[in-house]
């Protein structure tokens, strides 16, 4: 992970298209493979919490240790490995991707974004009605609230019967996986999707960060990124942009919009300093906006949307 960090942070960027003569049936079934992998690792999961010890001091360090690994490793994972391709699979025009994409969102607890992404998100991106766009005087914990129960209102509205036999689905899996592997592997799978549902918001925060249509700027559809981790690590999802333009398009045949707002790290750095710290995000993004306009950062317009951030 540290790594991966590094990489997104210093590596390299990424603007070309798959070439022509490659084959695309290579990244379905890489698709499949996740989906496939998202069901070991959940098992093993659940297997590996179940199996922990805490009879005594040394038994204890040595469990919460392992707790702490698995919420860093499998709450990115199920981000990046589950969400992200999930995501890419519900625009997709096969029955059965869409299927597997509802199912991957299902095995974190999140199936309700299958309706609510595409008929709130792309439906109303940039407008009042669409949760997924962040305000530029909008906290990261604010928003994370504001999104979470939007998409479900959306969902519910549009999708009663859909979003309620989704919920039915993930209730069954948690009796079924408490039964198998016990109270606290439940709570740890829980938590880990937690992790990346959050991961995931934090995401939707900085794409759409203040191109909203009070701004004036919902044309720019959102920040711009080259990062080649951030391509391999999310499927494409940086360039996201064009993903608004075409969403049916898949992931391979994404172009690299360029656009004047452009993000200073790539994907995985940036969600992590939204998460931690917000405002300091905010800040610089105005400083940004600002500068891309023309408009010097100590303008009273400037000044006035700082005084909202605190």
């Amino acid at each position: 992970m540290a790594l991966l960090i590094a990489a997104d942070r210093w590596g390299p960027g990424e603007r070309r298209r798959l070439p022509a003569e490659v084959s695309r049936r290579v990244f379905d079934g890489l698709m499949l493979c996740l989906g496939l992998l998202q069901l070991a690792n959940v098992l093993a999961m659940g297997w590996m919490v179940s199996r922990l010890e805490w009879s005594g001091t040394s038994d204890i360090l040595s469990s919460l240790a392992n707790l702490v690994v698995l919420r860093i490793l499998c709450g990115t994972n199920a981000c990046c490995a589950v969400i992200a391709p999930a995501h890419e699979l519900i625009h997709r025009r096969s029955r059965w991707q869409r299927r597997l994409g509802r199912c991957m969102l299902m095995s974190v607890f999140y199936d309700h974004f299958c309706a609510a992404h595409r008929l709130g998100h792309h439906a109303r991106l940039g407008t009042p009605g669409d949760p997924s766009s962040a305000r530029i005087d909008e906290s990261f914990e604010a928003f994370f609230w504001r999104s979470f129960c939007g998409q479900w209102k959306i969902a519910w509205k549009n999708q009663p019967r859909s979003t309620l036999m989704g919920v039915g689905v993930e209730l069954i899996l948690m009796a079924l996986y408490w039964v198998a592997f016990g109270g606290l592997a439940l709570f740890a799978w829980f938590y880990v999707n937690g992790v990346a549902v959050r991961l995931l918001e934090a995401v939707n925060y900085f794409q759409h960060l203040g191109l909203t249509q009070e701004s004036g700027r919902p044309d720019q559809r959102a920040w711009h990124c080259d990062s080649a981790i951030s391509l391999f690590m999310f499927l494409g999802l940086n360039r996201h942009a064009d993903h608004h333009r075409r969403p049916g398009v898949a992931f391979t045949e994404l172009e690299d919009v360029s656009g004047e707002l452009r993000l200073p790290f790539g994907y995985l750095v940036t969600a992590i300093w939204v998460k931690n710290a917000s405002r300091s995000y905010r800040a610089w993004a105005l400083k940004e906006m600002s500068r891309e306009a023309g408009v010097p950062s100590s303008s009273p317009a400037t000044g006035n949307a700082l005084a909202l951030q605190s």
